[in-house]
């Protein structure tokens, strides 16, 4: 049997005298016949898991159940099933072997019918009586006779806590249910050394993952994503983006996940349904993507409609994946390529002797996301012939790419423009109606880049199309403050009165001070905004010249005080520059959707002995960020470090100022690096974390220490 290493990547023997006598027994074997099942994790060992119960059926009828310690002071997962009772005989009917996972140490459960009554009562991830339950795996396959084979069982954390899948047939794999069979002809020869990581084939993480960068994204619809730097997927270099600081590292791809926020880490192997494929091998050999049930882990939202999905389609996913790594350095790992030994160890948080530094952690360890309170965003946009230069595609991109921010989760967003159709009717109130109605930022998105692509003129000198919207002359009256009169009257109406955050975004280069509506000018319509009690703020974004050949060092009268009067310092000037352009609407973004959350149900709401966290994805080493209470953020925006409680609002938290500040730094960061490549960031959302219940603050198998 494999040394005290192997406990990592644990030996269930259905095998020798006990898997013959229970399933075959009365055959006349002239050879050994057995499955050797090995049962692996990368989890944190004894936070998300304490214990497993094995079960092993044959046609469906329970044949043996046993319950087993993950850990007592060391690893001590099972190496053998021991002596069962003889009964069986060979036939058509398959042997299902089915894992669980609990955070509930089997010895003091104290009634829970998963150990007490395991015979007769199925176990289920999602179960009220069985909420210490995190994971089930299941594998089913026929008898074969006259062979030894290693049936591997990973126990993934893309799996942790997804309502089971409740026909036997069926097992979670990447996040979602998929058939149980395991092809038994694929199956491999028992040796030790596909379990115990002592061999000289093992994956080597340390050393693979030595030169690991951050995933470049190239499609984050489908989750695609390429090794930083290798042709053909080096990015098309957009105007003002940084370039791309992360050399190729080699021919290789292996690719390791970070989750909620650092509690989690994990190395994907090559394979379609719980790892990563390459789509291109002979092409584009270092680009690669996630399985669906992967990428819907990357969004934070189901988008599986299968009949019975664990978890439907439109509904928050149970885990987050909040980084990803990529390296070239080696070839891929494979399903039956263990984790060298002392990997395996670190993988699981344990030391070289296999012990834990938080052997007492209690039951129940999970990271809860942290959600911004909702917001509305209404862009005032000028259509007049002098803003043609914004309509561009690389601007239409700009403006799409900031509005597919993950952080604008709960943000609604309307587009309106000025001078528009009812161009010398400004004395009417709603003469500038929305070209689109608020709805929720993602959803919105589409019909936002559709507006402004029918305002986009052709590259060549040829007339617009004849479905584009025609734009106003450059002589056209602004009626800047009509428009700005309208948004302020929709966004403070009853449909937005309790909503967090409110703002408009102009976006235009003339009559910021003109009264063209015969009332007050546009910035004394914006102070009078943000100083309600439930404040309107107001941004201001130059995006074009004032003239073909215009100043642009010249910013015009009144823009920058529509700005400060609107609460938000300054003008954004991105005549020149897209970045700046990019740089202006992720200041929104962080603005209305960041450093305060709501906390829904009430019982998740951190307290003084909690910690919040939050991946760096463009870290090396996908750094985690931890952040502890601080008793004077009581509101938003308090100098200092860390987080504080609401005190009239028991379910809203707060990062204190300096915490804020480099939170939102990570989110530019993350995405001036996605922008790249055309495409919207990885999220980088907050989670919280109970009050005993260790997050580190990096490292893993495959981290750089």
């Amino acid at each position: 049997m494999p040394d005290r290493r192997s406990s990592t990547r644990s030996v269930l023997t259905l095998g020798a005298a006990a898997a013959t006598a229970l399933v075959w027994s009365g055959c006349d074997a002239k050879k050994q016949t057995e499955y050797i099942a090995g049962v692996s994790t990368q989890v944190q060992v004894p936070r998300d898991l304490k214990s497993i119960r094995i079960d092993v059926s044959v046609g469906g009828v329970v044949q043996f159940c046993r319950g087993y310690k993950a850990y007592d002071g060391k690893v001590l997962l099972p190496k053998s099933l021991g002596e069962l009772p003889s009964q069986g005989s060979p036939g058509p009917d398959p042997i299902t072997v089915t894992v669980t996972g609990l955070t509930e140490d089997f010895s003091e459960s104290n009634g829970n019918p998963v150990f007490d009554n395991c015979t007769s009562v199925a176990a289920a991830v999602g179960a009220d009586r069985q909420k210490n339950t995190r994971i089930l795996r299941r594998s089913r396959q026929p008898y074969v006779a006259d062979n030894v084979l290693f049936l591997p069982m990973p126990l993934k954390y893309s799996c942790f806590d997804v309502p089971d899948c409740k026909d036997e047939a069926l097992t979670c794999k990447g996040g979602r249910c998929v058939s149980a069979t395991t092809d038994e002809k694929k199956l491999p020869k028992y040796t030790d050394e596909l379990i115990n990581g002592t061999g000289a084939t093992c994956f080597n993480a340390a050393q693979c993952f030595a030169a690991a960068a951050p995933a470049v994204v190239v499609n984050a619809d489908d989750c695609t994503y390429a090794l930083p730097n290798s042709p053909p997927s080096s990015p098309a270099q957009i105007e003002g983006a940084p370039p791309n600081p992360f050399p190729k590292s080699g021919d290789g791809v292996n690719v390791e996940l970070t989750y909620d926020g650092g509690l989690s880490r994990e190395i994907l192997d090559k394979e379609d349904l719980e790892g990563f494929t390459i789509p291109d091998p002979s092409g584009k050999p270092q680009q690669f993507r996630l399985p669906p049930g992967l990428c819907d882990l990357v969004k934070g939202e189901s988008s599986d409609t299968s009949p019975g999905a664990p978890i439907p389609a439109g509904q928050p996913t149970k885990h987050r994946i909040t980084a990803i790594r990529v390296s070239g350095t080696c070839q891929a790992k494979s399903p039956l390529k263990p984790l060298c030994a002392d990997d395996q160890l670190v993988s699981m948080g344990l030391d070289p002797s296999g012990v834990s530094s938080n052997g007492s952690v209690p039951n129940g360890c999970v990271a809860s996301e942290l959600r911004p309170p909702r917001a509305v965003l209404e862009v005032l946009a000028d259509d007049s012939q002098n803003s043609q230069l914004f309509y561009k595609a690389a601007l239409q991109a700009t403006v799409g790419l900031s509005l597919a921010d993950p952080a604008f989760q709960k943000t609604e967003l309307g587009l309106s423009f000025f001078p528009g159709p009812g161009t010398g009717t400004c004395a009417t109130p709603n003469s500038f109606p929305e070209a689109v109605p608020p709805k929720l930022a993602r959803l919105a998105k589409g019909d936002v880049v559709a507006q402004f692509k029918l305002r986009s003129p052709n590259e060549s000198t040829m007339p617009a199309t004849p479905a584009a919207v025609p734009l106003q002359s450059q002589d056209a009256p602004v009626i800047l403050d009509g428009a700005l009169r309208d948004a302020y009257t929709r966004l403070g109406g009853d449909t937005f009165k309790d909503y967090y955050r409110r703002a408009v975004f102009v976006i235009g280069n003339r009559g910021f001070e003109e009264a063209s509506c015969g009332g007050d000018n546009p910035h004394v319509r914006a102070n009078a905004a943000a100083s309600q009690a439930n404040k309107i703020q107001t941004y201001v974004l130059m995006l074009a010249r004032d003239t073909p050949l215009g100043d642009n060092a010249v910013i015009p009268p009144g823009a920058n005080e529509l700005a400060s009067n609107g609460g938000t310092v300054h003008v954004y000037d991105a005549r020149e520059s897209k970045s700046a352009a990019q740089d202006a609407f992720q200041t929104v973004v962080n603005d209305l959707a960041t450093c305060v959350y709501d906390v829904s149900p009430p019982q998740s709401r951190p307290d003084a002995d909690s910690t919040l966290s939050y991946t760096d994805p463009i870290n090396p080493a996908a750094k985690t960020l931890k952040l502890a209470f601080n008793g004077a953020c009581t509101t938003e925006q308090v100098d200092g470090e860390g987080f504080g409680l609401d005190a009239t609002n028991p379910n809203r938290v707060f990062l204190c100022k300096a915490s804020c500040e480099a939170y939102r730094n990570v989110l530019r960061t993350a995405s001036l690096y996605a922008a790249q490549n055309g495409q919207s960031p990885i999220a980088v959302p907050v989670f919280s974390h109970l009050k005993g219940c260790p997050v580190s603050a990096g490292g893993g198998a495959g981290s750089p220490k």
